[in-house]
């Protein structure tokens, strides 16, 4: 019994590659959701001819072979992505005045999984075609006005921005979910001629994560 639960495990976590390379060939004409049942199902059934029936030892060597080089099927199929940062997340900083629109650096990262975003130039790049969430905040403080952009691939998506009129701080967020194809970059922009504030607070921040790939 636990010879058989075992295999079972390793069917789940090692049908990525078949599905991935074979099922696509076999029926390339069928959506993601019906390539994944296909995939397993044939799997499935190959553990069953393989396993519950009393197969010969090399046929048994075939199948152990395949499971162990097999990619784990969270990682090859369904990776996982997440990262959010603020801009400095330390004593108290302003940018701003620049003639241009300049990419925000989010320098101080809290988490950064799957390494799909980078500090040093401040872009997300999608590892897989899916679907992403994105969320920033921004804030400038004293005579200070602020305004940025979310963007894709160079192109403004959705903004958020407040100018200061009051002399005090003022802040915005926004939110997005974007359909990219593997390799799009998203960022945050600064407008030219504005600026935005950060400190230990962390008050002005970028986010974003894979819903589910495509």
């Amino acid at each position: 019994h636990s010879f058989h639960a075992s295999w079972h495990v390793l069917l789940h976590q090692s049908y990525a590659l078949l599905l991935d390379n074979v099922m696509p060939l076999l029926v390339p004409k069928i959506d993601a959701v019906q390539v994944d049942q296909l995939g397993f199902q044939f799997a499935q059934n190959t553990f069953n001819d393989q396993f519950m029936q009393k197969s010969k030892s090399s046929q048994r060597v075939q199948i152990l072979f395949l499971a162990t080089v097999l990619r784990d099927v969270s990682t090859k199929y369904k990776p996982n992505v997440a990262f959010s940062a603020s801009l400095f997340g330390e004593g108290g900083q302003t940018l701003g005045g620049y003639n241009s629109e300049v990419v925000l650096k989010f320098q101080k990262v809290f988490v950064n999984i799957g390494h799909a975003y980078n500090p040093s130039t401040g872009m997300f790049t999608a590892p897989v075609r899916g679907v992403y969430y994105f969320g920033f905040s921004a804030f400038a403080n004293g005579k200070n006005a602020m305004g940025v952009h979310l963007r894709k691939n160079g192109q403004n998506i959705v903004a958020a921005y407040d100018y200061n009129n009051s002399h005090k701080d003022v802040n915005g967020a926004n939110r997005a979910i974007l359909l990219l194809e593997k390799g799009d970059q998203v960022n945050i922009g600064l407008w030219s001629g504005l600026s935005i504030f950060d400190s230990y607070n962390s008050v002005s921040t970028f986010s974003g994560f894979l819903l589910f790939k495509m």
